[in-house]
């Protein structure tokens, strides 16, 4: 069991642990070096950026994935624009079948969303608190989309939602160091609004958390050149604030994507930033503009329209994201102007 801060230091910590206890072993012809029934308490799991040298992560993909996965979809049409490799895990080309959003809001007809929030408001303390992913009745099939997480858990004590997370098998690099631990902290904070709580911890709990073979040179230059790093939030760089009732959020997830449409569409450029700007919910906004910039970078535009967007963005760690990720594809470290709070983050990130 290990304690980290946040999700950067849960995965430096994984990966270390990997690193000097993880055993050589070969599944599905594929070799990996694990270690097993490991857990991980992150005791900030909002500050769920991760930046560090090596890592070469892509913001974008993350945040409309778990957009997608909030809404129930499991569509490739959507998803394939932001993460091309997804049709690989997909048995049709069209979905995939174990798409966590559908099972999550949509379980033979429960929205496991709803139950769990009226479980909390009707026993504070209860224990019962769960939704499930796997499901038995499916998933024992050949087939290349078997979930790997498998239950959340949520648990209020002293007004703190904290979430369990058990996951079967977990890589290390694109699982747990990439979506997993961001879309699972973006829904602890949703709940934790919709049942008036602070956001607790989230304890992960996986299996097998490994590293594959072909990642075996990225963890170790991840280990190497990131020794005890500084994160962004040490940085006083904000998290965004989530506000939006349950019963509006469907609603605003549906505008979202019926905007995105026109994002990836290049129609009406600045008729649809007015209208993402609209949004009030401060964390979905904040997502919805990252959609906007990281589609005109999709559709060949230009850097200063990219950069003329990206700084009308507000101060806060998806910002900074952004930054880093269009510094590095474009080679350009003096890409942005940047305020004092974005500048001091990048003078010891770049050093």
């Amino acid at each position: 069991m290990s304690n980290t801060k946040n999700e950067t230091t849960a995965l430096i910590n994984v990966l270390d642990k990997i690193d000097k206890n993880g055993e050589i072993v070969c599944t599905r012809g594929f070799e990996q070096k694990e270690i097993l029934a490991n857990l991980e308490i992150i005791s900030h799991p909002s500050e769920r950026i991760i930046l560090l040298h090596n890592r070469g992560n892509n913001i974008f993909a993350l945040i409309a994935e778990t957009i997608w996965v909030l809404a129930g979809h499991n569509d490739m049409e959507y998803l394939q624009r932001y993460l091309p490799r997804a049709v690989d895990f997909s048995d049709d080309g069209k979905i995939w079948r174990a798409a966590y959003g559908p099972r999550l809001r949509n379980w033979h007809g429960v929205d496991q969303f709803k139950s769990v929030i009226s479980r909390i408001k009707e026993d504070k303390n209860t224990k019962r608190a769960v939704m499930s992913i796997f499901d038995p009745e499916i998933d024992y099939v050949d087939s290349l989309d078997i979930p790997c997480n498998n239950w959340l858990h949520f648990m209020n004590r002293d007004n703190k939602l904290n979430l369990d997370v058990a996951v079967r098998a977990n890589d290390a690099i694109w699982g747990f160091g990439g979506i997993n631990t961001f879309e699972w902290s973006v829904l602890l904070q949703c709940m934790s609004y919709w049942t008036n709580d602070k956001v607790g911890h989230m304890n992960w709990y996986t299996g097998t958390i490994h590293v594959y073979s072909r990642h075996y040179k990225k963890a170790g230059n991840i280990l190497k050149n990131n020794i005890n790093p500084k994160t962004i939030y040490d940085f006083d760089v904000p998290t965004l604030k989530f506000n939006t009732p349950f019963e509006k959020f469907d609603i605003m997830l549906e505008n979202i994507f019926n905007l995105e449409k026109n994002m990836r569409n290049d129609k009406d450029i600045s008729k649809t930033w007015t209208e993402v700007n609209k949004i009030k919910d401060d964390l979905f906004r904040n997502f919805s503009q990252m959609l906007f910039i990281y589609n005109l970078f999709l559709n060949n535009k230009n850097n200063s329209l990219i950069k003329k967007y990206v700084e009308l963005m507000e101060t806060s760690d998806l910002k900074i994201a952004a930054i880093e990720y269009f510094s590095r594809k474009f080679s350009d470290k003096n890409m942005f102007k940047l305020n004092n709070k974005e500048q001091n983050f990048f003078n010891y990130y770049w050093k």
